[in-house]
């Protein structure tokens, strides 16, 4: 019996050290700076691990760097990426995805996805590839169409096997690590994977052990409530369907019982400001409750005691947002994570501001 499961062990060992995407990580290019830059600042995957399939794209002189084309457009889902770079499989460099030539669907594993998608800098290269390992050839476009065609489904497998790995990560925090150890509020599972393995909270384990506790620590704690936005309802400053933000939403209720949603603080502040402008006959005093999105955890809360984070590098579906947070804790923590500029309260957020968002 002890034969066999240390068979299986190594079985399962040598399967993961021979994974077609990892690369020895002397061999990687790691484009992102901080304290976790090892891993995907999406997904919490090992750089290393998952190299062959890595995505960068720099913003405001900051670079990310993602293990696959998913967790790219998961990250970036309103922001140009033409201008992302891909690492090139034969010599392991990272290349402009403009320049890139995509094998989509080889049977070579994908990153994130069941229909993988693999970059090379010169077609030849590509199309050996191809005869090798089957697949289609395309550029860039062409891998986007097949990430946004198979991204509900991935997301919801993702998602799935995430919660089961929550499960069994908070089995092995208790078993493996100081439970009694006092935390930081972890917002991501990438902060939480390199906190534990720096302060090696939970001994020396590999790396499938730390993104199952890494998940389990980021996972949001409690039962949170999301502003329930109708389907129909669309934004009145910019017409869009506000359902498809839940991450961003916010809503006025007037003194009359009624409420309008947006799809972002920015459009809601520009209708608190200027109603009229936007066919309503109402005044400030009339607009009894406003309500924001916490950005962590995507539940309601109260416009004007919330903090604000203005000028970092997440974007919402209108560009350039203040980004709403419960504590100032949070804010700070959001704005060291991601470049901001400030932090402001409700009062600040003048009509000059909110103008200076879309410039």
């Amino acid at each position: 019996m002890i034969r066999l499961l240390l068979l299986t062990l190594l079985a399962l060992f040598s399967a993961q050290a021979e994974m077609f995407q990892t690369v020895p990580l002397e061999k990687a290019q790691l484009l992102q700076q901080g304290e976790a830059k090892l891993y995907c600042p999406s997904c919490g995957m090992h750089l290393g691990k998952f190299y062959k399939t890595s995505h960068a794209l720099e913003h405001e002189g900051h670079t990310h760097q993602y293990c696959s084309i998913h967790c790219l457009i998961e990250a970036n889902p309103y922001r140009e990426l033409k201008s992302a770079k891909v690492v090139d499989v034969t010599s392991l460099k990272f290349i402009n995805v403009a320049d890139a030539y995509y094998v989509i669907g080889s049977e070579k594993p994908g990153t994130m996805t069941m229909n993988s998608k693999y970059a090379f800098a010169q077609k030849a290269d590509a199309e050996a590839f191809i005869k090798e390992h089957g697949g289609t050839l395309g550029r860039f476009d062409d891998a986007l169409k097949a990430t946004y065609a198979d991204f509900a489904t991935d997301t919801a497998e993702i998602d799935f096997k995430r919660k089961m790995m929550a499960q069994k990560g908070a089995k092995m925090y208790a078993a493996l690590c100081d439970a009694k150890a006092a935390l930081p509020e972890f917002h991501s599972i990438a902060q939480a994977k390199s906190y534990i393995t720096e302060h090696k909270l939970c001994g020396m384990i590999d790396d499938q052990k730390a993104q199952a506790i890494s998940i389990y620590l980021a996972a949001p704690k409690g039962a949170h409530q999301a502003l329930d936005v109708p389907k129909e309802a669309k934004c009145p400053v910019c017409g869009m369907f506000v359902s498809k933000y839940p991450k961003w939403a916010a809503a006025i209720t007037t003194d009359a019982g009624k409420t309008l949603y947006f799809d972002g603080v920015k459009d809601m502040m520009k209708f608190y400001f200027d109603p009229k402008a936007y066919h309503h006959e109402l005044i400030q005093t009339q607009m009894s409750r406003l309500h924001v999105t916490e950005y962590y955890d995507i539940k309601a809360i109260d416009a004007k005691s919330a903090w604000y984070v203005i000028g970092s590098n997440v974007y919402g579906p209108m560009g350039k947002e203040p980004v709403a947070f419960e504590s100032e804790e949070r804010a700070k923590t959001f704005m060291k994570d991601h470049f901001g500029t400030a932090i402001v309260r409700f009062d600040a957020l003048t009509p000059q501001l909110i103008a200076e968002l879309d410039r």
